[in-house]
């Protein structure tokens, strides 16, 4: 989180927000604070997550919005978590700051454990259901045309390359990061291949009970290609499970990954092998946004050897014109169809 936020959050909001939802709190974790602070607060019967977003990275408006569509998804099967109203029947509580404000809200503790990259269940099964799940999602949004208050891809933030980069260390990187928005940009938009997505479904975004998976933290949830949200869960699937290994491991790796992937996406949405033809443009994107996002939320100059290695490893990929992975698909016809 920024200092300048973080200087302004405190416990006393987080005793408020828990009256104000009737949690009478026996325990409380914080379990995430980069751009949310994230709470687990537990009472004497469940399981809540508490979450507040401060009026910087979110309008009120898209919070609703989120919320909104999260309603949506759940009515129309797809495993989410709910939000949860308040004790004055607000989806959305809001505490009055110096400069701007915090929303909070609470949602339901999905079912189920998270899985990590080493876990034996990170394999074939779950990627699968991982495939499956955010195919819902995208059935719903290309049969519903879902029209909620929430920005373009080509909108966000973290593309103001100009704002957060240095524009003598990172020319280049500034330079090739705007080339590639404009290519993407010229891509079509239809109701099949361009809508409401989750934007950030990684593996810590879900809980796995073993046969699904149970989504969370749609924060980021923008109108994008729906080609992109099959790309995060490779990026982030390779980047964690293998990312310093070689561009062939990382691409073997990657390459089983989306075959059970597409498996379980497809039983629920086709994507057409044109489509999945651009997936290296997405997971490029995705390597600008998270080299961008560090530089907005860290003093880079102070980051720890790990966080530099890391930050390294994107920006050697950014100037070499480096994938983090390039699945194959030379033999697409043994496991995707086309449309």
């Amino acid at each position: 989180m920024e200092a300048w936020i973080d200087a302004m959050f405190s416990q006393t909001l987080v005793d408020e927000a828990s009256k104000r939802f009737g949690i009478q709190v026996t325990r409380i974790k914080k379990i995430g604070d980069f751009e949310n602070y994230v709470f687990e607060v537990k009472d004497k019967n469940r399981a809540w997550i508490l979450r507040f977003t401060h009026s910087s990275h979110r309008s009120l408006e898209e919070v609703k919005a989120e919320l909104d569509w999260i309603d949506r998804l759940y009515n129309g099967s797809v495993h989410v978590a709910r939000s949860h109203p308040s004790v004055n029947d607000k989806m959305v509580e809001e505490f009055s700051l110096e400069d701007g404000y915090f929303f909070a809200c609470l949602f339901e503790k999905v079912p189920g454990e998270a899985v990590k990259v080493n876990d034996s269940l990170f394999d074939a099964p779950l990627f699968e259901a991982w495939g499956k799940e955010i195919g819902k999602m995208h059935r719903i949004s290309m049969v519903k045309h879902v029209s909620v208050q929430r920005k373009r891809w080509d909108e966000g933030d973290l593309l103001q390359f100009d704002r957060y980069l240095s524009k003598s260390e990172d020319a280049k990187i500034i330079v090739e990061g705007k080339r590639l928005i404009e290519e993407i940009q010229t891509f079509h938009e239809t109701g099949k291949t361009f809508g409401l997505i989750h934007s950030d479904v990684h593996h810590g975004n879900f809980h796995y009970d073993g046969n699904a998976i149970h989504l969370f933290d749609f924060d980021d949830a923008m109108y994008h290609y729906y080609v992109s949200d099959i790309a995060i869960p490779v990026y982030y699937a390779v980047w964690h499970k293998c990312g310093t290994a070689s561009l062939t491991e990382r691409s073997s790796f990657a390459t089983a990954f989306l075959r059970s992937f597409l498996k379980g996406y497809h039983e629920e949405v086709n994507v057409s092998y044109e489509w999945l033809k651009t997936l290296p443009y997405f997971l490029r994107l995705r390597d600008f946004e998270l080299y961008t996002v560090v530089h907005k939320k860290y003093d880079v100059t102070k980051m720890n050897p790990k966080e530099k290695a890391m930050l390294n490893g994107i920006r050697e990929r950014l100037i070499h014109s480096e994938l983090i992975a390039e699945p194959a698909l030379e033999d697409r016809e043994k496991w995707i169809e086309s449309t």
